[in-house]
């Protein structure tokens, strides 16, 4: 029997499934730093709306991959392509930070200043920490967010610790994407890819579901955090 794609045929540029332009790229990187390797040829793309997280890391691997992604250093060896700017998450920001993802943000900056008119959002509440601000102001505070990355092209979200305000995170957009660097895989959960590295090099890859039903390291630094109990994840 032959099968005929007659009349079937569609255009092979197909616009609202083409895969947007990617926010990073990593390429055969490798990142030594006092003689520490942080990453091991690491081969990694984000695109726009992805969670990528980024398992197994030091704390000072964690910062050398924050400096990196900011522009305050480069890769030991390959190449790293950054196609916006980097937005860090802190455990605990104020509200300027937490439009602008900068440690120490301009309260002159008329990006800034554009989104708090926007949003109708109080000046004399910069430094104020956002979980100190009540929570019927997180819509617009994310929408304040979000119309920043767009007039200075900041669309990739870095966390690295646990947020101690459940809000501090910002949500994805199809415009942003998250990258979470972590030493354990509580913050990977909701990841749509998880890297698992040891001693710099990915060991092991997949979504969280994937990964505890393979039964390998990562499903083992899992158990010991704990969270499994509360989660209601079975490990097997």
């Amino acid at each position: 029997m032959r099968i005929s794609n007659r009349g079937k045929l569609r255009s092979t540029t197909d616009h609202s499934t083409a895969p947007r332009p990617p926010l990073v790229e990593f390429h055969d990187v490798s990142l030594t730093h006092d003689r520490t390797r942080h990453l091991d040829h690491l081969d990694l793309t984000l695109h726009p709306g992805e969670h990528v997280a980024l398992v197994g890391l030091t704390h000072e691997a964690t910062t050398a991959l924050t400096r990196l992604l900011t522009g305050q250093s480069a890769p030991t060896r390959g190449r790293l392509a950054t196609h916006t700017r980097a937005h860090i998450l802190t455990p605990r920001p104020t509200l300027a930070h937490t439009i602008t993802g900068q440690s120490a943000p301009d309260t002159d900056d008329p990006h800034l200043a554009h989104a708090l008119a926007h949003t109708r959002l109080d000046t004399h509440r910069l430094h104020t920490p956002l979980d100190a601000l009540p929570p019927a102001l997180l819509p617009r505070i994310h929408q304040a967010r979000a119309l920043y990355a767009q007039r200075t092209n900041t669309r990739l979200l870095v966390l690295t610790d646990p947020p101690a305000h459940d809000h501090a995170c910002p949500p994805t957009t199809p415009d942003t994407g998250l990258l979470t660097l972590t030493r354990q895989p509580t913050l990977a959960r909701t990841a749509d890819r998880i890297l698992l590295l040891y001693k710099g090099r990915v060991t092991e890859t997949g979504t969280h579901h994937q990964l505890l039903v393979r039964g390998g390291a990562y499903a083992r630094l899992y158990a010991l955090t704990g969270i499994h109990r509360t989660a209601g994840h079975a490990l097997g």
